[in-house]
């Protein structure tokens, strides 16, 4: 059983590492910045989290995980929730903070390659279980490749996001969500 004193602990350290991927990024999250910016003392912080990737991997989770929706309709509608889910996450700022701290850390850091390789197969898995459900329902076609359906789901929400750095809007989600499923449809109903 965790005790309330570590709950709130943890609940404020990660506060901290959210605020301080927002302001400052991978470089500002340090023992000291968490320390200042959470009340939770430094030793409490090493002795729970001492390496910062394992750190910014646990916030991730969290944040993948927050309204984690499941997605039992139709394979249209199953679609259209996860494209808006998705957009819904890249356009809150501090999940796109931690997004973008973890990708940077990634390229340099052995551990965090290793936590950006596990969040992005969770990710693709979510959004892999409709694919793989639509081309057993016979609403996708059967021959197209699930991963790289996955990739036509997200680039284009993380290619706006990130590079030109503009917020997804409803009727993004609706017309990508309408293309995907008429591009995806099996050769009969194309």
């Amino acid at each position: 059983m965790t005790d309330a004193r570590f709950l709130r602990s943890e609940e404020a350290v990660h506060r901290a590492v959210c605020a301080v991927l927002v302001a400052e990024g991978l470089g500002g999250l340090t023992v000291d910045r968490l320390a200042a910016e959470s009340g939770v003392s430094r030793s409490t912080i090493y002795r729970n989290w001492p390496d910062m990737a394992d750190l910014a991997c646990e916030v991730f989770d969290d944040l993948m995980h927050r309204d984690d929706s499941t997605f039992d309709g139709a394979v249209p509608q199953a679609v259209r929730e996860y494209l808006t889910d998705y957009a819904e996450r890249l356009n809150d700022p501090v999940y796109l903070a931690v997004l973008v701290a973890l990708i940077d850390g990634s390229s340099r850091d052995p551990a965090f390659a290793e936590v950006h390789a596990r969040a992005f197969s969770q990710t693709r898995s979510r959004a892999g279980a409709i694919v793989r459900r639509g081309q057993a329902d016979g609403a996708i076609d059967p021959s197209l490749d699930v991963q790289a359906c996955v990739e036509d789901m997200v680039a284009p929400f993380l290619y706006r996001r990130l590079v030109r750095q503009a917020r997804i809007t409803r009727r993004q989600v609706d017309d990508l969500a309408t293309d995907l499923l008429h591009r995806w449809a099996p050769a009969s109903e194309s």
